[in-house]
């Protein structure tokens, strides 16, 4: 017993600092008055390398219980990876072939999108104990949304009229009281959920020419049946179709990139984001958005290509992390669960929010610019 003391079963090297922080945790020279007692002793002893005859502890099962854990991880985010994919994949040939049924189709599309995404904003901001006017909310989106398309010329001046209506409304409310925070919660669902998700309406129908004579346009006329509408063939609609795709790398890069390299938090409002992560999903969309310049024949394809990809990727971001905010805001962890493997709308659509209307004004803007560059040079 020279070696150390005995505390009821297990022998303790002499000069150990026990903890006293838990009665669970004390160790001392007195028998041991209950066997739960004795048994987190003797665990206790054994987190400090400490065996039943004095000596330092066999590890092997720590290692080993590590390794177990450290399997089901991998296999928990496998699991969910599957499950990603395979909604992913669906949603891909849904939104394939919303894109590409036509502008009015798409307009329709983005509607009932809107919709759902805005009925899970609501529901964050009830659980905040705010009463924004769900009703008003959801009739500005649709109408912002299918004015855009119906009234293109007149499209700015939806939203600062439906603003302005939900504004006086609230003010005007008899049965809750309105507050402020009540107003910029609605305005705000209507802004995130609706106006700026109009922007791919014009996008979609924008038509800056040349498009049926690139590569991707050239190959379009061949494989599209003569019975479909071939108005798809244009910069707005290719160009809306690889958006979304640069958006999805980005996703795609941003996580696998994340998983494998990631050590430094982007920020706290969504704690599994990494630089590294982020950075990841730049250069995939960046690299994915060349290649979409080059086949579509862009203005100085080598320059708006990188531009492009690179306004997705950190759009995309902060789309995200003003979502993480709404959620962490209202102490949910998803925004809802429409979506195996992705949960809510908002959860899945976050990042195409903020891309919409730099995507937009860069096409319809920057686009000519290079082109008259392109020809003076």
């Amino acid at each position: 017993m020279d070696a150390g003391r005995v505390v009821g079963f297990v022998q303790l090297p002499s000069g150990i600092q026990t903890r006293r922080k838990d009665s669970l945790y004390r160790w001392d020279d007195r028998r041991l008055r209950s066997h739960t007692t004795r048994r987190w002793t003797v665990k206790a002893a054994r987190s400090v390398g400490v065996g039943s005859d004095g000596g330092m502890a066999d590890r092997t099962p720590a290692k080993k219980g590590s390794e177990d854990a450290e399997k089901r991880d991998w296999i928990g985010v496998y699991k969910k990876l599957q499950r990603r994919t395979i909604t992913g994949c669906i949603m891909g040939v849904i939104v394939t072939t919303w894109i590409m049924s036509g502008t009015f189709p798409f307009a329709l599309g983005m509607v009932v999108f809107s919709v759902l995404g805005q009925l899970e904003y609501y529901r964050m901001v009830k659980a905040k104990g705010h009463s924004p006017s769900v009703f008003l909310g959801i009739v500005s989106t649709t109408l912002i949304i299918l004015g855009t398309y119906f009234f293109p010329a007149h499209a700015d001046a939806l939203f600062p009229i439906c603003g302005t209506i939900t504004t006086c409304y609230l003010l005007l409310r008899r049965k809750t009281l309105a507050t402020t925070a009540d107003i910029a919660t609605t305005l705000l669902g209507v802004f995130y959920t609706g106006y700026c998700p109009s922007f791919y309406i014009r996008l979609h129908g924008f038509d800056f020419g040349g498009a049926e004579f690139s590569y991707v346009g050239r190959y379009l006329q061949q494989v599209w049946p003569s019975w479909l509408p071939d108005a798809v063939i244009r910069t707005g609609t290719i160009t809306t179709y690889w958006t979304f795709l640069a958006e999805v790398t980005a996703d795609c890069g941003a996580f696998f990139v994340g998983r494998a390299f990631g050590r430094n938090k982007l920020s706290e409002l969504s704690p599994k984001k990494t630089i590294e992560g982020a950075l990841g999903g730049f250069f995939c969309s960046a690299a994915v958005c060349l290649l979409g310049a080059y086949l579509l024949q862009w203005p100085v394809w080598y320059v708006t290509g990188p531009i492009h990809g690179l306004i997705v990727g950190v759009m995309g971001v902060l789309g995200d992390l003003t979502a993480s905010l709404f959620k962490r805001d209202a102490g949910f962890k998803d925004s809802g669960d429409i979506l195996p493997g992705h949960g809510g709308i908002l959860d899945r659509t976050d990042s195409y929010v903020f891309v919409a209307p730099l995507v937009y004004f860069f096409v319809a803007l920057g686009f000519p610019f290079f082109a008259r560059s392109a020809r003076v040079l």
